[in-house]
């Protein structure tokens, strides 16, 4: 069974254009986590989640390859994040998005697709091999609901 019977394909998506507190507002009132960035031809430009956007708040220094472990000797530092945070939101979206987000093609098995869920989280694109077309979504929950329905109707 390939992953793209557990594909959600009406997804909430995010225009390239918006800035990160557009997305943000989208996310909350849609009650989503993440969503897909797609281009003017569907074209997966990247995920955006309050996942990349607390990402995107951390000082470089934790960021680095060698970089710090901990930040539990910072006091004090809540008005620094504020105003950092107040920084980003009125930056373009595509500057806080990750731009690398693991995909699934739509012919991968659903058990690769289970695996690559259950070490990466969700949602996870749906892209095609070649265009990079935007197909849909899949989610911990959609996975397990065709895993249902593949059983029930076995």
């Amino acid at each position: 069974m390939p992953c793209i019977d557990a594909m959600v394909d009406k997804v909430v998506s995010l225009d390239p254009d918006h800035t990160v507190e557009e997305a943000m507002k989208i996310l909350e009132s849609h009650h989503i986590r993440k969503a897909p960035v797609l281009d003017k031809d569907n074209i997966l430009l990247g995920m955006f989640g309050f996942d990349s956007l607390l990402e995107e708040m951390l000082p470089v220094s934790v960021k680095m390859i060698e970089g710090l472990d901990r930040l539990d000797f910072v006091r004090g530092a809540k008005p620094d994040i504020a105003r950092r945070l107040r920084v980003i939101k009125s930056q373009s979206l595509t500057s806080a998005m990750d731009d690398n987000p693991i995909i699934l093609r739509p012919d991968l098995s659903v058990w690769e697709g289970i695996r690559k869920l259950a070490k990466h989280g969700s949602p996870l694109s749906v892209v095609e091999k070649g265009t990079g077309k935007f197909l849909g979504i899949v989610t911990e929950q959609s996975a397990i609901a065709e895993l249902e329905r593949d059983e029930y109707n076995s």
